[in-house]
């Protein structure tokens, strides 16, 4: 009995190994999910912004209104939106061997000269 014994023991040990591996590899695919929503999300809120800020450039041109200090606000809102978009693609970019484009946001080899999506010259 004692060799099987230790077989068994030596099944659970793996086992419970090959378990821990899986769960840790579930746990970083759904924070690097999480990130990538997270991203998305900052990337749309950023759009409607800038869509914000056409319309008051378009109403100060048209209307000669002095709409600066909403510019300026609006400006600002922008600037911090795509600062937290950096620091998330800077953190799903440390967990994989990659980069992200700035004018588009897609994955880019970390040794890349250009983006492989929209053209854009990187840094």
């Amino acid at each position: 009995m004692g060799k099987f014994d230790g077989i068994l023991d030596d099944v659970i040990v793996n086992a419970k190994a090959a378990a821990s591996v899986v769960s840790k590899k579930a746990s970083d695919v759904y924070d690097s999910s999480k990130q990538k929503i997270a991203a998305a999300e900052i990337r749309a809120e950023i759009n409607a912004k800038l869509r914000e800020l056409g319309a008051l450039a378009y109403k100060s041109e048209v209307h000669e209104l002095d709409l600066s200090d909403k510019i300026k606000e609006k400006t600002a809102e922008i600037t911090e939106l795509k600062e937290n978009l950096d620091l998330i693609n800077e953190s799903i970019s440390a967990n994989k061997n990659v980069t992200y484009c700035p004018e588009c946001g897609s994955d880019v080899p970390e040794n890349s000269k250009f983006c492989n999506s929209c053209g854009a010259k990187l840094d």
